[in-house]
């Protein structure tokens, strides 16, 4: 296996149908023990908004564990500065060692139209996409480079981030920010052996999604059958994106295979139009 007893970190991977969970278990297939980290509490403020719970990182782990892979389940809230230091040091402790990040935590919350966003949701959506990937690299980075082997920091961004879209600004906003801060982290840690990519998603069949579709349709009038359509006649391959689809690509960028990629932002989508 390309990645045997290798140890990755992966945020926001305890969603059902989600990117995270998808990129843990194809790097565990590859033979990486899997730090899985995920929010696993409710937001009250904003009770629509679906993020992992701890029963769902602790069955994560256990379709880990069935793979003859170690993991370790870990609640963490990667806006918490405090809360991501813990997860890093949890994570040494462990095992003794982190070669591979994968900040894949994200969404959004409230949302819509610019005019009708609260500050708020503003700050929180920028929150866990921007700053939560941020501070993972600045608590993670320093136990790579201790290792003295170098590793993979691999982001998780978004077409949006390259695109925009009318009322994802916040989150458009901050994936464009995920994409400009692993163009510096690339420049920071080729030191040190440790690349930095990103990878730019499309439509992805994930739970994610479906706040986005129903907004779509609500405004456009549309079924969800027929707002999934519109989406997928944007698609050149002529279908919705899988998980599976992102998890292809980040374990080729966190094997030996992709040593020389870094400060890239991937478009996995596709083939949708990214200007």
């Amino acid at each position: 296996m390309r990645l045997q007893d290798r140890v990755a970190i992966v945020t926001g991977c305890a969603r059902e149908r989600g990117i995270g969970k998808a990129i843990a278990l194809r790097l565990a297939r590859e033979g990486a023990h899997v730090v899985a980290g995920d929010y696993g509490r409710s937001m009250k403020e904003y009770p629509e908004a679906k993020f992992g719970q701890m029963e769902e990182l602790e069955a994560l782990a256990g379709e880990i564990r069935k793979l003859g892979r170690r993991c370790l389940p870990v609640r963490v809230d990667v806006t918490d500065e405090g809360e991501v230091s813990a997860m890093a040091e949890a994570a040494w402790k462990e095992f003794g060692r982190i070669d591979i990040l994968c900040n894949n935590a994200g969404g959004g919350v409230g949302g819509g139209p610019v005019v009708q966003q609260t500050l708020d949701s503003w700050n929180k959506t920028v929150a866990i996409n921007l700053t939560g990937t941020f501070l993972c690299a600045k608590h993670v980075a320093p136990k790579i480079i201790q290792g003295g082997r170098g590793g993979r920091i691999i982001n998780t961004a978004s077409i949006a981030g390259k695109r925009g879209g009318p009322g994802l600004a916040a989150y458009s906003a901050a994936k464009h920010g995920v994409v400009g801060l692993t163009r510096s982290l690339a420049m920071e840690l080729g030191q040190f052996g440790i690349t930095v990519n990103a990878v730019c998603p499309g439509f992805v069949e994930t739970q994610l999604l479906e706040g986005l579709i129903q907004m779509v349709g609500a405004s456009r009038n549309l079924t969800r059958a027929q707002t999934i359509q519109s989406f997928v006649a944007q698609v050149p391959m002529g279908r919705m994106e899988t998980g599976d689809d992102v998890a292809n690509v980040v374990a080729f960028l966190a094997s030996d295979d992709g040593g020389y990629m870094t400060g890239q932002a991937l478009n996995i989508c596709g083939g949708v139009e990214v200007h």
